[in-house]
């Protein structure tokens, strides 16, 4: 008699993932890019603070692609616009996405679009190196860009105070992001 293969972690993560699948991680990475708020140092020179959430965004784009990686972007979106304190500081509410730090939340959501488009796990890392660097561009862009608003549409202020302070953390949060989906043990997980 044939007995059953036991279940392994690594068949259970393989090949295509079912919308269920898909959803759950779209959850839990919304739920991962909350977590990576509450990891905020606020700059005294700056209304933007650092965090670990563009690690989360990141990660969700590579390992969700491009569909899944920003529905979990418009899930945290949402919890944190409904009222939730998933934002850095624990902010919260439609006051929070209006304000200085309003457009980096809202490129959260092309930032995931272009790294699932452009790295997913097993990628080169030339692919991955460019993925990082569009996701990003994308994001700051997003950031700096609503930034104006808030410091008298000076971008040459909004720059100094919204993207040079963040390139040494944006080299490391893509360091790490590139050696993950890199690994073997995560490539595979939540494909679509």
């Amino acid at each position: 008699m044939k007995t059953a293969a036991p279940w392994t972690l690594s068949d259970s993560l393989s090949g295509t993932r079912t919308r269920g699948w898909m959803a759950l991680g779209s959850l839990l990475f919304a739920v991962l890019t909350a977590a990576a708020a509450a990891v905020s140092f606020p700059l005294p020179f700056s209304p933007v603070p650092v965090t670990l959430q563009t690690f989360a965004v990141l990660l969700a784009g590579s390992m969700l692609g491009p569909v899944w990686g920003p529905v979990s972007q418009l899930l945290y979106l949402a919890a944190g616009a409904a009222g939730m304190p998933v934002f850095a500081n624990g902010g919260a509410g439609l006051g929070s996405i209006a304000g200085p730090t309003g457009g980096y939340l809202v490129g959260f959501v092309p930032a995931a679009w272009l790294m699932g488009l452009l790295a997913r796990p097993g990628a080169s890392w030339g692919r991955i190196a460019l993925g990082l660097a569009v996701a990003n561009l994308a994001l700051f862009a997003c950031g700096v860009g609503h930034l104006m608003l808030f410091v008298g549409r000076s971008a040459t202020l909004a720059v100094e105070l919204g993207f040079f302070p963040f390139i040494p953390g944006m080299i490391a949060k893509g360091a790490a992001t590139g050696a993950l989906i890199r690994s073997r043990r995560v490539s595979g997980w939540f494909l679509s």
